[in-house]
């Protein structure tokens, strides 16, 4: 990977012109593969980037990653998958380019993070801080440097993530999407330009609904979230994890609810159910193979 090349006149480069998706594998099998092309998909169309390959085109296309990379099928080995799409490249202007360029799209998997069992167990810190991003954020765009200074920040002051709040409400997290409990249920930020609405975010909800639990998507004022029960944050890397600390103060009793726990726990059985069905690159490469034969 250090010796792949991008034009320095890349738009990504110069202007932060393009989108990106990551997405856990476990072995050769994605984490809901179609929501996150889809997502990937419809953050090109958001900021007015064509020609991208078709969902069949990227199942072959990963499947054909997978293999050099020498990726393990084995469902124990999990890793992540980072896919990044620019405008191209094209001489530096403002204006997008007519024709545009061909997109540039660069892939890479990397090891999965590691989160201890005590992060698990007793949850984390999390720091207030503004949220200074663009009005569009269900566009996963690559310019992240608001976020970037909001999680420098939050870390500086011994929080494990930064909560975003925009004018006195909740948003999300840093790099994360993020729930509270109060009075058993579950409220979190609605859908909409102010959060990138995350795929595991969906899997919450499902799993929260499976287990009968009442949820609420509506903005969540930070005066109301500090007298939240319980708080928790929800990933692609890590799924689910607990919050008991905000802004040095405890959450409710300063310890992993029940309904966190209870929760997260349910997130893994569907993550497990989803992988035994779910899309197989593997079935990419064969079918990759066949092409011209």
């Amino acid at each position: 990977m250090a010796e792949a090349m991008v034009p320095v006149e890349d738009r990504g480069y110069q202007f932060a012109d393009g989108i990106y998706d990551v997405l856990k594998l476990a072995g050769w099998r994605p984490v809901r593969f179609r929501d996150h092309m889809k997502r990937l998909r419809e953050s090109c169309e958001g900021i007015l980037i064509s020609d991208i390959p078709s969902m069949a085109e990227w199942e072959s296309i990963l499947a054909e990653l997978a293999e050099r990379s020498g990726l393990s099928r084995s469902l124990e080995s999990q890793c992540i998958l980072y896919i990044q799409v620019t405008r191209g490249v094209a001489p530096r202007n403002h204006l997008i380019p007519e024709p545009q360029p061909q997109p540039t799209i660069c892939a890479y998997f990397k090891a999965a993070p590691h989160y201890t069992p005590e992060q698990r167990a007793y949850g984390v810190a999390v720091s207030a801080q503004p949220d200074e991003r663009w009005l569009r954020c269900h566009i996963k765009a690559i310019g992240l440097l608001p976020v970037v200074l909001a999680k420098h920040a939050a870390r500086k002051a011994g929080a494990f993530e930064a909560l975003l709040v925009r004018d006195g409400i909740v948003t999300e997290a840093a790099s994360c999407n993020v729930f509270c409990v109060k009075d058993g249920a579950v409220f979190t930020h609605p859908e909409g330009p102010l959060i990138l609405s995350g795929i595991t975010r969906g899997i919450v909800l499902d799993a929260a609904r499976r287990l009968g639990i009442p949820v609420h998507e509506q903005p969540v004022p930070l005066s109301e979230f500090r007298k939240a029960d319980e708080a928790f944050l929800s990933s692609t890397t890590m799924n689910v994890m607990p919050v008991t600390v905000l802004d040095g103060v405890p959450i409710g009793t300063g310890n992993v609810g029940p309904i966190t726990r209870a929760v997260a726990a349910e997130v893994e059985a569907i993550i497990r159910e989803e992988l035994e069905a779910g899309v197989d690159l593997g079935a990419g490469l064969v079918a990759s193979s066949q092409v011209g034969k």
